[in-house]
Formats: structure tokens, sequence, C-alpha cells
């Protein structure tokens, strides 16, 4: 028969003082694991420092606009986060206009043929060939008779005069499947400024003439004072090579370089979105695109250009929606710029709240 040993009541209380005492001794009241009162102070002021770091980002985060003016030129920035980003963006706007890097002159012009006589032959695109005789439509004519052929927007850059005309290939029947339009935009300047009207970061592109931008079963690009614009009218691997060998042939027919209105080089290169340039035949045709711009700009000077671009808040950034926007107008005129500029920055004065001023005594200032 077992029994269990018992100890005697002094060894159980001896060993409960030896654990107490192992257990006590390993707390932070002991010298090895206490922190002296100069550390203490020093976690918290790095404690502190970084909350108020944080807060202070947090509050200078916003919706800051900054806008200048530097002779003929107003320039500004749009949806900034940052007032100092809103500086930074304008500062090399300004420089630039300071060095006189910038070219004023207008692009040269090399082919000035019709339209009609751009259009591809039979022939010239591999086995493509035209389906009836090509239509011309010169000033109001554009789109007369077309439904949602948006005419407006054509003549609000400039056009004159258009050629079209349908193609079909033996190889996929006798139905007319591709359409191939060239307008005469005047300038080389207007034709870029249709051209990049509706382009994006993630459009397709061809090397045609310029970078032609192809998306869905459209296919559109520039060069010298022409706009192409080329249409399938279905979805289909022969089509489509279709288009580009077409696109190709009327690219080969205009001989200007590829040079795109001088005003872009005002618009800074770091973290600008890729094919984010934008040209303005006029103020009207800017403020159908920025509607940030005040209402009653632009409304005394007709003569103004334009240009702007889009801007990724941060370089590792992958967003071309939530971008800060950056534009800059010409006007014909100091006295007109001078003008414009006043109307803006009293827009900001009543609508917001000033905070800076930019390295050309613009203003920064707050937008809800």
């Amino acid at each position: 028969m077992f029994r269990l040993r018992q100890e005697p009541p002094e060894q159980h209380l001896r060993d409960h003082r030896i654990v107490t005492y192992h257990i006590s001794r390993f707390t932070f009241d002991t010298p090895r694991f206490q922190i002296s009162h100069r550390r203490r102070q020093y976690l918290w002021i790095v404690c502190v420092s970084c909350i108020l770091l944080f807060l202070s980002c947090q509050t200078e985060q916003g919706n800051y606009t900054a806008v200048s003016q530097n002779g003929q030129y107003v320039y500004g920035v749009s949806k900034a986060r940052t007032a100092k980003a809103a500086k930074n963006l304008s500062r090399h706007i300004d420089q630039t206009l300071t060095e006189g890097f910038l070219q004023i002159d207008s692009l040269s012009l090399i082919t000035t043929e019709k339209p009609l006589d751009l259009l591809p032959t039979d022939g010239e695109a591999s086995h493509w060939v035209r389906v009836g005789k090509p239509s011309v439509d010169v000033g109001k004519d554009l789109y007369k008779n077309v439904i949602g052929g948006n005419p407006h927007l054509y003549h609000s850059y400039g056009f004159l005069e258009g050629a079209s005309v349908e193609y079909q290939t033996p190889r996929l029947g006798s139905q007319p499947l591709i359409l191939l339009e060239v307008f005469d935009m005047g300038t080389p300047e207007n034709a870029f400024g249709v051209y990049s009207r509706n382009r994006y970061p993630q459009d397709e592109f061809e090397w045609v003439g310029s970078r032609a931008i192809v998306s869905g079963r459209d296919l559109n690009f520039w060069k010298g004072r022409y706009f192409v614009q080329i249409e399938g009218y279905e979805f289909a691997s022969q089509i489509k090579q279709g288009m580009v060998e077409l696109a190709k042939a009327t690219a080969d027919h205009i001989k200007d370089p590829l040079t795109t209105p001088h005003i872009l080089t005002l618009l800074p290169s770091e973290n600008r979105v890729p094919h984010s340039e934008k040209y303005f035949p006029s103020g009207a045709t800017m403020k159908k695109i920025h509607r940030f711009l005040p209402e009653h700009l632009l409304e005394s000077s007709p003569n103004v250009t334009g240009c702007s671009a889009a801007y990724l808040h941060k370089k590792s950034s992958t967003d071309w929606i939530d971008t800060v926007i950056v534009f800059v107008l010409h006007y014909e005129t100091e006295s007109a710029a001078k003008t414009d500029y006043d109307i803006y920055r009293q827009h900001l004065e009543a609508n917001a709240k000033p905070v800076d001023s930019t390295q050309a005594d613009g203003v920064v200032a707050r937008e809800q």
C-alpha cells in the first residue's frame, strides 16, 4: 500500500518563500530592468515629436491651387495635395520662362495637300480597296447629315476641310469594313490638340505617323496639320491589321516631322502621367476639359492658347485618375495676361484660403 509523502510545514513555507523571492526579483523595479529618468524623457520627446509631425502632415494635405503670371503667360497648378508640391511645379515653369528657352514660333508646314489627296488608293494597303467614291466636307458641312458626328469638336480646333472613304477586302467578303477620315485642322498645333483631347495612359499605341491611339475599333493619329481617324466596323485581327496598314499609307503621304507644340516644353517632366499632355487652341476648348477654371476667366481674351498635363502625387503612384493638373495659358499681350491673372487671384481670395506665394509672386491657396 502506497502513501503520499508529506513534507513538513516548515519546508513548504521555506519553498514558498524561495519561489516568491525568485518571482519578485525579476520585476522592472530591479536595477537590471529599470529605465533611467533621462531615457524616459527622451522616449517621451520622440513620441511627442512623431505625433506632432504626423498631425502637421495631415493638416497640410488638402486641395491646393497655385497661380502665377510671367509676361504673356498665366500658369498654375490645381489639385495638389500640399502647398509645397504646388510651388515646386510652378517654379519649374517660371524658371523655363525666365531663362528664355521657349520657342514661340509656330510649327513649320511641309505637306499642304487637300485631305482627298491623302486617302490611300487601291492596293496601297495590301489587298484593301475603296468602296465607292470619297466624300469631301468643307467648313460647316462636316457631319451635316451624320447622327452623332460631333462636328462642333472639330470646329473648335480649327477644322477646315475633310475627306473620307470606306474600304473592303475580297478576303473578308464584299461589305465595307473600314472607314478612313482625314481632317485638315489648319495647323499642326490644332491637329495635335484634337488628337490629344481623348487619349489616355492605358491606351494601346502603334507607331504610325505620331503614336497612333488604338482603342477598341478606332485608330487615331496626327501628323503635320492633319488629324486622321480610322474606324473598323467589326472586331477582327485582319480588320485591325488593315487599319494599321491604311494608317501607315496615309502617314507616308504627309512629310512633316513629328513635332509637338512648343508650349508643351513649359510643362515639367518629372512625375508626368504618360500621354496626358493636351493642347488647346482657345480658352473655350480648355474650359471644356478643365472645369475648375474660374467662370469669368478667358472671357475678355479670345486669342489665347494653352496646354496642360496630369502629374502623379508621388513617383511610386499608379493612380492616373487622382492627379495634379498643371496648365499654361499664352496671351497676345502682357496686359491681357495680367487681367486674367487678377481675375483668377481674386477668385481664389474670395473662395479659398491663401496660404503662401510662388516664386513669381503668385498665390497659393487651399480650396475646399
